[in-house]
């Protein structure tokens, strides 16, 4: 997968995808292989747009860190498991909306909620409570931006279509 996705050779790296067994990744002592083949999954997601697919292989990454092997093998600093925690968060905000996205946003409010009320998950936890409320809530889209800039899937430097998820997270505000 490493090598069609660096050939961005998208079409082969479904079809490799396929062949793997998702079953047989679950189980134990391959979740280093199963967090490096969901991140292979993400590049390929997001090339292809399909942002809650990103989002739940986001979530499949951040449950791995969080089961099973202790968190300094797999992650020493934590700084992987908060940017996938994160991430999972923003492409699920990033979503279309559907009955799916809805469940899975009271399940990340409902589940995580300790990790949302880490100091460095405040704004995520906020733009959560947003989305959840049935109500129109005024906001400058300027400070949005500004606010939500230091986050992987809104910079340029390091995702493919920034601009487009800036741009759909304000529309999904809206």
């Amino acid at each position: 997968m490493k090598l069609v996705l660096g050939r961005r050779d998208f079409v082969r790296c479904q079809i490799l995808s396929r062949k793997i067994s998702k079953k047989h990744l679950n189980e134990k002592g391959l979740q280093k292989q199963k967090i490096q083949f969901y991140r292979y999954m993400v590049l390929y997601y997001i090339h292809e747009r399909m942002t809650l697919d990103i989002a739940k292989a986001y979530q499949t990454i951040f449950d791995t860190f969080n089961a099973g092997q202790p968190a300094d093998e797999l992650d020493p600093s934590g700084k992987e498991r908060q940017e996938s925690f994160q991430n999972f968060v923003i492409y699920l905000m990033l979503s279309t909306y559907s009955n799916e996205k809805v469940d899975l946003l009271n399940i990340v409010q409902a589940n995580y909620a300790r990790e949302l009320d880490a100091p460095h998950n405040e704004l995520l936890a906020r733009y959560l409570k947003r989305f959840l409320t049935a109500e129109l809530l005024p906001f400058e889209a300027k400070e949005v931006e500004n606010s939500v800039a230091i986050y992987e899937p809104f910079r340029e430097d390091q995702t493919e279509h920034a601009s487009t998820h800036m741009q759909e997270f304000l529309r999904q505000l809206i």
